[in-house]
């Protein structure tokens, strides 16, 4: 598995943005064929073509306009017959988390944090004009960078970051509150911190200082389906992460995630995929 990681310095200073044509980066990311992760935000707008790309051993069919958003150590493979016209913006989380004091604000974002609906967003022509306009500021912005353009920036990312999550809520019926409860996105960050060692609700609602029956309800509301599910959900997500992004073998992940056998990593992860941990690792090697 390739990774990708953050040029900090691309441009002299530090900076943890940066938006350009697919086109300048030949050889490297959506034109590869080999399985790939970066270790930061990216969101491809295609302009004009179509393709497809394997994510979470599934086959995603995209057909221009339309939008991919992928939070960091996302594997994925791209399948093209020729590389589309594409603009991408990537950036690191603290650029924006440092901005607004929040580290909880990229939790707000469905894209992001969303493994039932998919991170593909068709739009109109119309509004993928709004969104090709907005990018060619921020590039023209990164490239004639001035003392006060990281405020500019983060202030154009901010804005473009809300108007997709209003249409990535609308187009698959969500429930599109951006300021959802805060104990909800606690929850969410929470996991992705502890995941490897707590797998029950109750150490998490002690965790958030609340009864399980409460922190039920609230996943229930915001996300329909109780917290269970949530942290089963969460759990196979990480899981595949390290099967992809990893060379560790099945029995040191099993043991890394606190299951008591390998065979129990084995038999929870062929139930909810229908696949063992070694085929759906061998899918992305084949």
């Amino acid at each position: 598995m390739i990774h990708f990681h953050f040029q900090k310095y691309k441009y002299g200073k530090e900076l943890l943005v940066d938006c350009f044509n697919l086109s300048e980066i030949p050889g490297q990311s959506i034109s590869m064929k080999e399985p790939h992760a970066a270790s930061f935000y990216e969101i491809f707008f295609f302009l004009k073509g179509s393709g497809s790309m394997v994510l979470d051993g599934k086959k995603l069919d995209f057909k221009s306009p339309a939008i991919v958003l992928l939070p960091p150590a996302r594997p994925r493979q791209w399948v093209l017959k020729s590389v589309p016209e594409c603009m991408m913006i990537i950036f690191e989380g603290e650029f924006m988390e440092a901005f607004l004091k929040d580290h909880l604000f990229l939790n707000r974002l469905y894209f992001f944090g969303n493994y039932d609906s998919p991170p593909l967003l068709p739009v109109t022509n119309k509004n993928m004009q709004y969104f090709h306009e907005l990018l060619h500021a921020i590039k023209k912005e990164i490239r004639n960078l001035s003392e006060d353009s990281q405020q500019l920036l983060r202030a154009y990312l901010y804005q473009l970051l809300i108007v997709l999550n209003r249409h990535y809520t609308a187009c698959y019926n969500l429930k599109g509150n951006l300021y959802r409860n805060t104990d909800i996105l606690k929850f969410k960050e929470l996991l992705r911190q502890h995941i490897r060692e707590k797998q029950k609700v109750a150490e998490y609602a002690e965790l958030l200082r609340m009864n399980r029956n409460r922190l039920n309800q609230l996943c229930k509301e915001v996300f329909g389906k109780d917290a269970h599910t949530i942290i089963r959900d969460e759990l196979l997500q990480s899981c595949k992460n390290e099967l992809l992004l990893t060379t560790k073998t099945i029995a040191e992940i099993s043991y890394e995630y606190n299951f008591s056998a390998p065979s129990n990593f084995v038999r929870l992860f062929k139930t909810q995929t229908g696949l063992s941990p070694a085929a759906y690792r061998g899918q992305y090697a084949n």
